[in-house]
């Protein structure tokens, strides 16, 4: 009754806050959930076809719509109350005509476009469908969370997250599309939920094009789609190249195993949630203080978390995989790493993005993802693919140094002579980690060494269980 009444007496902000963390919990678990049905009722080649389209989609879908409803959109919200309605509509009608031209393109060099992708045509046309509708129901779900109307948003959210992998089942058990099943009830689901808003969007703005706005916004977004283009980059190219120079059925293994490790990127959206408005304050308020030990403790338990992902690693793909992807289990400790370094790097960005030095950030993802995807042209046919799991580790080390530096110029422009993190810290911690979890990958062959370590791993958390929740509580205050 009196988490009731805490409740009832928060502000609606907060409230929206809770309920969205819950949502992006319940998005992400489904579709976590669903992956052990996948790979048992696929091959690892037709696994690894599905995970390449992802990775195709993600990359093309930058070029389509300009990522308009990302940064630009949830701005002009903020700073525009008034003629949100007709913004809305006029981006739809922006979007919509950069994938019509997209679409020209295609139907110049389809033929190579569909063997690079993989897809054939009708496919094909499927995709750039949902290019011009899902954007819809993305711009009305970040006025939803502008506006904090979080009730219709986290019901529509799950109501999409459920539908999605139910359809695409169900036509991979009653129809003979194979993977191609879950790429037709992925787009089918997206598209029907997008039309709905694609329809509501323009009524209600009934303006498909303003000039103002669409200059803004391009202005605004072209310059940032390196960025943006840089970041899929690094996260999806792997997939890409794994299946040119190995083949689909070692993408379809590596593509499980960061599908299993990315799971350590919703503790990292929660704990970013909290972090980084607690960070602005604190810098605001140029109190490095409370920053060093909030930044020192998170780091102690996101890297304990890495390290629980990486013991754990032949238990989670005999639970959730079969034989097949057994090869697996050596990706995910790097991989989990990797995730670790991006909270690092993420730390040092907060700072970077406060004082609006976004120019850094560009320039590191740039230069990330290219050195990523020359590693892996250049290892990949030599040591396979979990080669890919290691150029991408190395590719987020390189972002940690890159933004530690950009940090020290932005610090430096500001006259900002103590340091905002205890760097020290860091970087011993860090050396630390990675020593245990390569470690940790010899514990694989005895299971009494390797539970003995996740004992010890638990006991530590239980003994330090208070320092944790004062952590915790110090970013809800």
């Amino acid at each position: 009754m009196d988490l009731l009444k805490k409740y009832k007496n928060m502000p609606i902000q907060a409230k929206a806050s809770i309920w969205y963390t819950i949502c992006n919990f319940l998005q992400k678990g489904i579709s976590f959930l669903v992956v052990p049905l996948y790979v048992r009722l696929l091959t690892t080649a037709e696994y690894g076809d599905w995970s390449v389209f992802q990775s195709w989609r993600d990359i093309l879908i930058i070029f389509a719509t300009l990522n308009l409803y990302a940064g630009v959109y949830t701005k002009t919200l903020v700073d525009n109350k008034d003629d949100r309605d007709r913004y809305t509509s006029s981006m739809q009608g922006l979007g919509t005509l950069i994938t019509i031209c997209l679409l020209g393109v295609y139907f110049i060099t389809h033929e190579w476009c569909n063997h690079m992708i993989g897809l054939s045509t009708p496919y094909m046309l499927l995709l750039f469908l949902y290019f011009i509708l899902y954007p819809a129901f993305s711009f009305w779900g970040t006025r939803q969370r502008v506006e904090n109307n979080y009730r219709a948003m986290v019901i529509v959210t799950v109501i999409v997250s459920v539908l999605t992998p139910t359809v695409s089942i169900l036509l991979l058990l009653n129809t003979d599309l194979r993977e191609k099943a879950l790429i037709v009830g992925y787009l089918s689901v997206q598209c029907a939920v997008g039309l709905v808003f694609y329809v509501y969007n323009f009524v209600k703005g009934r303006c498909f094009c303003d000039k103002k706005y669409w200059v803004y916004s391009a202005k605004f977004n072209i310059p940032l789609i390196p960025h943006y283009l840089s970041l899929i980059v690094l996260g999806q190219s792997d997939r890409i190249m794994i299946k040119h120079y190995c083949g689909e059925d070692d993408a379809g293994i590596y593509s499980f195993a960061y599908q299993i490790a990315s799971v350590m990127n919703m503790f990292l959206s929660a704990i970013n949630g909290s972090r980084v408005p607690w960070s602005y304050e604190k810098l605001r308020d140029r109190v490095y203080t409370r920053l060093k030990k909030l930044s020192n403790a998170l780091c102690v338990m996101f890297g304990g978390i890495t390290l629980m992902a990486a013991l754990m690693a032949p238990d989670i793909i005999r639970i959730l995989g079969t034989a097949e992807y057994e090869a697996a289990t050596y990706v995910i400790p790097i991989v989990a790493l990797g995730v670790y370094f991006t909270f690092v790097y993420d730390m040092f960005c907060t700072v970077e993005f406060y004082y609006g030095a976004t120019k850094y950030v560009m320039v590191a993802s740039v230069v990330g993802a290219l050195s990523n995807m020359i590693l892996n042209a250049l290892l990949i046919p030599v040591f396979g693919f979990i080669a890919a799991a290691y150029t991408t580790l190395g590719s987020y080390i390189m972002f940690v140094f890159m933004h530690y530096i950009f940090m020290h110029v932005v610090m430096k422009q500001q006259k900002i002579e103590e340091e905002v993190y205890d760097i020290r810290f860091t970087i011993i911690f860090s050396l630390g980690l990675c020593t245990i979890v390569f470690a940790s990958l010899l514990t694989y062959e005895s299971i009494v060494v390797r539970y003995l370590f996740i004992v010890a791993l638990i006991t530590i958390a239980v003994v330090f269980r208070n320092r944790i929740m004062d952590t915790l509580k110090l970013m809800k205050k």
